[in-house]
C-alpha cells in the first residue's frame, strides 16, 4: 500500500479496528457498562494519554515503512523491552540486578553509536521506543479489563480519524476516486491486525510483570528486522551491525540473569515447601 498517504492508512486502521473492537465487546458481553470506567477522573485522562501514545506509536511505524525505515522501527522494539525495565522500575518499583543495569547501559549505547554513525539521530526509533513503553506502562498501571481499555482508547481516536477522512472526501475526492477495491479489502483487514494485536498486549500486560512482557516482545523486532533485510533489501551498514550486536548483547544479559533469578526463586520456594 506504498502508494497510499500515511495518514489515510492510519485513519482507515482506526475506523475498522473500532468496528472489530465493538465487535468484540458485543460478543463477549463487555459492551454494557464500558462508559463506566470513564468515571474516575484519573483513569479517564491515563486512557486518553495511552490513546495519545499508541496513535502517534501506530502512525510512526506505518510512516517508517512508507520511508523505507523499517530498520529503525525493528531497532525501536528492541529497545523496549529495555525500555520497559527502566520504566518499571522507576515507576513500579521493580527491581533489577548489576548485569541488567550492564544491560540497559549497552542498550544506551548502541542508541547513541546508531547515532553517530547515521550522522543523525534514529528519531523513529526514539519515538516508537518511547511511546509504546509509555503505552505499556499506563496500561501495566491501570491493570482493567483489557479489551474495554483498548476499545475506548481505539474508540477516542476513531473521530479524528473519521474527521480526517471526511475532510479528504469534501476537499480532494480524487485520491479515493484513485484507489482501488483491493486498497479497500486490505484497509479492512489492517483494522483487524491493529484491534487483536492491541487487545493481546493488554491482555499480557494485565496479567504478566511489566519486565516479562518486554521479554516476550523480541519476537516482533526480531521478525521486522528479517523482514527489512530479507524482504525489502534495506542497506545494513557497519553501523548498523554494531547497534544490533550491543542491542542484542545486551538482551542476552538481561535474559539470561532473569532466567537465573526465576530458577533461583523456583528452587527455593521447592525446599521451602
Amino acid at each position: 500500500m506504498s502508494h497510499i498517504d500515511p495518514l489515510i492508512i492510519m485513519a482507515f486502521r482506526l475506523i475498522w479496528a473500532t468496528f472489530f473492537l465493538a465487535f468484540f465487546l458485543i460478543m463477549t458481553g463487555k459492551l454494557v457498562g464500558i462508559l463506566s470506567l470513564l468515571s474516575n477522573y484519573r483513569t479517564s485522562w491515563l486512557l486518553i494519554f495511552a490513546s495519545l501514545m499508541i496513535g502517534i506509536n501506530q502512525f510512526g511505524f506505518i510512516y517508517s515503512i512508507s520511508v523505507e525505515q523499517v530498520l529503525q522501527a525493528s531497532f525501536a522494539y528492541f529497545i523496549f523491552p529495555l525500555m520497559a525495565v527502566f520504566l518499571g522500575f522507576l515507576f513500579l518499583g521493580e527491581k533489577f540486578s548489576r548485569i541488567q543495569l550492564i544491560a540497559l547501559v549497552l542498550a544506551l549505547s548502541a542508541v547513541i553509536f546508531l547515532a553517530m554513525g547515521l550522522g543523525n539521530i534514529p528519531y523513529i526509533s526514539i519515538l516508537l521506543g518511547v511511546t509504546f513503553s509509555i503505552y505499556g506502562l499506563i496500561k501495566k498501571t491501570l491493570g482493567m479489563d483489557p479489551l474495554r481499555t483498548v476499545s475506548i482508547e481505539i474508540f477516542v481516536l476513531f473521530p479524528i480519524a473519521m474527521g480526517y477522512l471526511i475532510f479528504l472526501i469534501i476537499n480532494s475526492p480524487e485520491i479515493f476516486a484513485s484507489m482501488s477495491k483491493w486498497d479497500f479489502y486490505m484497509f479492512a483487514a489492517s483494522g483487524l491486525i491493529t484491534g487483536v494485536p492491541l487487545f493481546l498486549f493488554s491482555l499480557s500486560t494485565y496479567g504478566l510483570k511489566y519486565s516479562t512482557v518486554g521479554l516476550v516482545n523480541y519476537l516482533n523486532p526480531t521478525l521486522q528486522f528479517l523482514v527489512a533485510v530479507l524482504i525489502f533489501s534495506e542497506p545494513f551498514s557497519f553501523t548498523h551491525g554494531v547497534s544490533f550486536c550491543l542491542i542484542w548483547i545486551s538482551l542476552f544479559l538481561y535474559s539470561s540473569d532473569s532466567i537465573r533469578a526465576d530458577v533461583s526463586k523456583s528452587k527455593n520456594i521447592s525446599s521451602t515447601d
